[in-house]
């Protein structure tokens, strides 16, 4: 198992109430399974904001890996030796 800080700014931060939080994934596992993870965690508010209806990860969702950010297909992307996640949502307003 690993442990993984996630970090959440604006709308996320909003939904789940905190700016971080601390989760617990096999060894192995992807940035699709975390996603899938938090989506089940947190429910159709937070899994609306990240994923599609086919749940994948929108174009539009930032996702950043021990402070870099990542590009192209991102779901496969392995999460071994990765200790933060940062999950950005477009910033809407005006």
């Amino acid at each position: 198992m690993m442990e993984i800080t996630i970090q959440y700014t604006g709308q996320l931060a909003g939904i789940t109430g905190a700016g971080e939080e601390v989760v617990e994934l096999a060894d192995g596992s992807s940035v699709a399974s975390l996603v899938s993870q938090l989506c089940t965690k947190h429910g159709s508010q937070y899994a609306d904001l990240l994923v599609n209806s086919e749940g994948e990860i929108r174009p539009s969702t930032l996702v950043i890996l021990d402070g870099v950010q990542t590009e192209g297909e991102r779901s496969e992307i392995l999460l071994e030796g990765v200790r933060a996640v940062m999950l950005m949502t477009p910033i809407a307003g005006g």
